[in-house]
C-alpha cells in the first residue's frame, strides 16, 4: 500500500519567512552546532501524521474541512525565542507566536478532536503555538546562544494573519525535506 509522510501545519506569510531569516543570520555568527530550517520552508506544526496510506488522504481531508469550520480568521504575531526543552538540554530553537486569547490553541485542539475521531493518536504534550527556526545538534556555545535568546527584543509588530491550515506531503532527502501542499482548508477561517 502506498504511504504518504504528511503533516498538517500553518503557512507563513512572506514577512514573517523573511523575519525568519534576520533572525537565523544575526544567530549564525554565534557559531553553533544548529541545522537551521531553511526560511521558505518554515511553517507552524498543528499535527504531524506521520506515513498515512494514500487511501486515508479523503478522509483526513475530510475531517480537517470539519475541524475548521466556524472558526473566524486569527491575527497574530511573533514574540520571543525560546528554546525546548530548556537550555540546560537545548534540542530545539524556536520563535512563538502570540495566543494570548487561545485561538491558535484552540484551532489545534479542534484538529486533533477531528483526527481523533478518525483513529490519529492524541498528541500528550499540551500545545504551544511555536516555529521551529533550528534544531541543535550539541551544546556547541550553548551559553553564547542562551544569553542572545534572553536578550531578544523580538520582531516588533510582525502579524501574522491564519485564515486557512494545510496538509501537506514531506518527502526526506539528504539535501533538507521538501514540503507540497495536498490540500488547503478553510471555512470562515
Amino acid at each position: 500500500m502506498n504511504k504518504l509522510r504528511t503533516f498538517i501545519a500553518i503557512e507563513l506569510s512572506d514577512e514573517v519567512k523573511q523575519t525568519i531569516k534576520d533572525i537565523e543570520d544575526s544567530l549564525k555568527v554565534l557559531g553553533c552546532d544548529i541545522k537551521w530550517v531553511r526560511p521558505e520552508i518554515a511553517h507552524l506544526t498543528l499535527k504531524f501524521l506521520g506515513d498515512v496510506d494514500l487511501d486515508t488522504i479523503e478522509t483526513i481531508g475530510r475531517a480537517l474541512k470539519e475541524s475548521v469550520q466556524g472558526l473566524p480568521p486569527i491575527q497574530t504575531q511573533l514574540t520571543q525565542l525560546g528554546i525546548f526543552p530548556d537550555i540546560r538540554r537545548p534540542r530545539i530553537l524556536w520563535i512563538g507566536l502570540d495566543d494570548k486569547e487561545g485561538r491558535i490553541k484552540q484551532l489545534a485542539e479542534s484538529v486533533e478532536t477531528a483526527l481523533g475521531s478518525i483513529g490519529f493518536k492524541k498528541e500528550e504534550r499540551e500545545f504551544k503555538p511555536h516555529i521551529t527556526i533550528g534544531r541543535l545538534r550539541s551544546s556547541k556555545n550553548a551559553i553564547q546562544l542562551a544569553e542572545a535568546v534572553k536578550g531578544f527584543s523580538g520582531p516588533a509588530g510582525r502579524r501574522q494573519s491564519i485564515d486557512h491550515i494545510t496538509l501537506f506531503k514531506s518527502t526526506l532527502t539528504p539535501a533538507g525535506p521538501i514540503y507540497e501542499v495536498l490540500k488547503k482548508f478553510s471555512g470562515s477561517l
